[in-house]
């Protein structure tokens, strides 16, 4: 697989036109993908917007489609992260591993697409248990697209001696560790039981503002890190409730600056200009 650069098709001045990326997920109105894109888009001057669609199930396939083939691309976040993978005429490994696509593009006619919250997810796992010693036992909450790529990417990271997976839905959790076949992994049906060093929300719970997935005070063990994939215009509540106890803890923002990095990588064949999008993700009002 290789990426390459796009402008979209010719204008009708000649120039090239501008090539139309998106999010495609429901909900998408919080999501701060297209403030952290177009600010890299400005910076490299590339003829291309991006923007933020609410499709549903049946539509969420046929628009990546018509994206990709018009010369742009994007994203896709919660709930269709699975439901496109059928719509890709060629995929990463990182997608065949997990079953979820969250960028793709188009390439000599053809979908491609990728899975960029495994090297998301790696970079931002590596930064937060950097000083923490020995081997570590994370517990993952959530079994859907966003589960699949933290499931698989801690399978890769160091020191996991053993990734706990819980889902409110045991059967699937438990059919994830079927799937992924290592003996590492071990679906759990009470969370509150087991102990772990670091805890890693990757349910869409707190997405509201409101609701967290888990209790901490009310687990056995305390975990020493947590990890919310979740974010929102300030600190998720499992973060809130993290820092109240003295554990150190991020959010997602940390995790989409890093995938969307590696998913412009994918669309233009080279990195965004540097610092470009954590900046513009800093500039947001709290």
């Amino acid at each position: 697989m290789k990426a390459v650069g796009r402008t979209g098709d010719a204008g009708t001045n000649g120039e090239p036109a501008v090539a139309t990326y998106a999010v495609l997920g429901d909900p998408v109105s919080h999501s701060l993908s297209p403030t952290i894109h177009n600010a890299a888009f400005r910076a490299g001057r590339r003829r291309a917007r991006y923007v933020a669609r609410q499709v549903s199930a049946q539509e969420c396939g046929p628009v990546l489609r018509e994206l990709a083939l018009k010369g742009g691309g994007g994203n896709v976040t919660v709930p269709h992260k699975e439901r496109v993978v059928p719509f890709l005429d060629r995929q990463s490994p990182a997608v065949s591993a997990t079953g979820a696509c969250n960028t793709f593009w188009a390439e000599d006619g053809l979908v491609w697409g990728d899975n960029t919250d495994v090297e998301g997810f790696l970079e931002a796992w590596a930064a937060t248990v950097d000083g923490m010693s020995g081997g570590l036992r994370a517990l993952v909450l959530g079994a859907g697209g966003a589960g699949r790529a933290v499931v698989w990417a801690l399978l890769q990271a160091p020191r996991v001696e053993r990734v706990l997976l819980w889902n409110r839905t045991p059967g699937r959790a438990a059919a994830l560790a079927l799937q992924f076949s290592d003996n590492r992994i071990t679906p759990v049906r009470e969370h509150r039981d087991v102990g772990a060093e670091v805890l890693v929300n990757a349910t869409s719970v707190g997405l509201d503002g409101r609701g967290r997935p888990v209790d901490l005070a009310s687990l056995r063990t305390v975990p020493r890190r947590i990890i919310d994939l979740v974010y929102g215009r300030g600190p998720t509540p499992l973060c809130r409730q993290a820092r109240e106890l003295g554990i150190p803890a991020v959010d997602g923002r940390d995790m989409l600056v890093r995938q969307a990095e590696a998913a412009y990588a994918r669309w233009f064949g080279e990195p965004p200009p540097r610092g470009v999008m954590a900046r513009a993700l800093g500039s947001q009002d709290w």
